[in-house]
This record gives C-alpha cells, structure tokens and sequence, in this order.
C-alpha cells in the first residue's frame, strides 16, 4: 500500500506548525510529526522553498508560518481596488502590563507577605529621561517590612520586566539584570509561547540564577495558577544615592509620597 504522498505530509506539517501557534522549533516539530529526520528535512526544504514557512531563530532552529495578505478585491464595475476590513489589533507587550499589575497586586503581595507596598508600571513615561537604555522597568513594586526579632524597617525596590512569547528569550533576563543595579530585587516575567523547548527554559533558568535575578514564566497573565516561579532573585544592597536617583526619576509622586510616611 503506497504510503502518504508529499503533499499530505506538507499539509500536516502546516497544520501542526500553525496548532503550535504559527511558530515551533524543529526538534520539537520532528517529535510531533513522528518523522524521520530526513523526511523531516527533505519536506520542510520544499514548504521553504514553496514559500509556506520561514526559517526562525532558536536552539535546533525553528519554522515559522508565512501568512498570507488577504486577496485584493476590485469593483467588477469601476476596477477600483477594495480595501479589506482592518484587523484586529494584535496583542502587544503593552496589553500585559494591566492584567500582570493586577495579579502582582492581589496575589503576588500576598504570596510574598507584602503588607506595605505600592505597585505601579513605569514602562510609559513617554520622553522621560530615566537613565538610559535598559533603566526603565515594566513594573515596580516598592515596599516596606518589619520583622519581630530583627530591629528597624527593611525597604525594598522590586522590579518587573515583561516579555510577550515571541520574545521567549535570555534578552528579559539581561534586562532585568541591568534593573538590578538600581533594585533590591530584579524579576523577568516572561510568558510562555504554546510549545516551548525544555532547553530553552533550561537557559534560560540558568542565565537567571547566574545573574540572580527572579525568573517567572506564565501562560495567561490574569491567572496567577499559571505563573511558574522559576527562581528566585538574590537581594541586593545597591548604593543608596542609586536608589534615591531610582525613586526621583521612575516612581510617581504617589509612590515617592508613600515611601516618605514609611520613612516617618
């Protein structure tokens, strides 16, 4: 009995890859396919060259889906060109500021035992000069502890870099680390594409415990169920005048407000 031909195979291949998300390594894509690597090779070739997918950065490489421009429509009267409809607004880095701040605020603060804190973004401050590239967080929580046996009031700068799943990279990681040199605590905060890699979240655990910041990978960024806690940062000690120059040039004036009643 003949087996599948090449075309029947493209055809799953694609529909895999665009169950994937439109995006997959090619590892992981050969496991799921349950292909041989040189059929795997020999068909993604052809989908290359047939312009149905594109080759994609990652450990192993990786595929991305091509999608195609809807079809030009004209009046078969006029043969004036039709506009399509606009789309829809993709989904940005931006849309997961609200719903990662509100999880940060009901959930975070609690897990954490966070009574005195103030959490806001800082991402978009339009011109504001802030310090340079990498010095502006996503979020910033501020926060202010006592403890029963240990004398005095312990303050804290906690910092948030997001990224969106097609920015599942160690570049969140490098990122938070620069935020480090001005916060007690430095998090990457990164959501998680369908179908990750396992040496990807190995790097990428890696790359956060050798710059001992936070590492937190989520799915949806309004359930806190799905956030995964990866590691944990190390506290710093930054210098005081960093912190001050943090706090003057980042925070609003509710937060700077906040932290005077603290420091009463």
């Amino acid at each position: 009995m003949p087996g599948p031909t090449d075309a029947a195979q493209m055809s799953k291949f694609l529909d895999i890859l665009n169950s994937n998300g439109g995006s997959a390594g090619n590892t992981s894509l050969m496991s799921q396919l349950g292909w041989s690597e040189s059929e795997y090779w020999r068909l993604r070739e052809k989908l290359i060259e047939d312009g149905k997918i594109l080759r994609g950065k990652g450990r192993g490489g990786s595929v991305t889906l091509v999608k195609e421009s809807p079809p030009v429509e004209t009046n078969k009267f006029t043969g004036v060109i039709v506009e399509p409809e606009p789309s829809q607004p993709t989904k940005t880095e931006a849309s997961l500021y609200t719903p990662c701040l509100n999880v940060l605020k009901e959930k975070w603060t609690k897990e954490r035992g966070l009574h005195d804190v103030h959490i806001e973004v800082t991402a978009n401050q339009g011109g504001k000069k802030t310090g340079g590239v990498w010095t502006r967080p996503d979020i910033t929580a501020i926060s202010m502890r006592t403890f029963t046996h240990w004398p005095g009031r312990t303050f804290d700068i906690w910092t948030f870099e997001i990224k969106p799943e097609w920015e599942f990279n160690v570049t969140g990681i490098f990122e938070a680390a620069a935020h480090a040199r001005t916060a007690t605590h430095a998090f990457a905060l990164l959501e998680m594409p369908q179908s990750p890699d396992d040496s990807d979240i190995s790097r990428l655990t890696s790359e956060a415990q050798r710059m001992g910041v936070g590492l937190i990978l989520f799915q949806d960024p309004n359930d806190f169920d799905t956030w995964d806690f990866l590691v944990d940062p190390i506290r710093k000690e930054p210098d005081p005048s960093l912190l001050e120059q943090f706090v003057v040039t980042q925070l609003s004036g509710e937060a700077r407000d906040k932290l005077l009643r603290w420091g009463k």
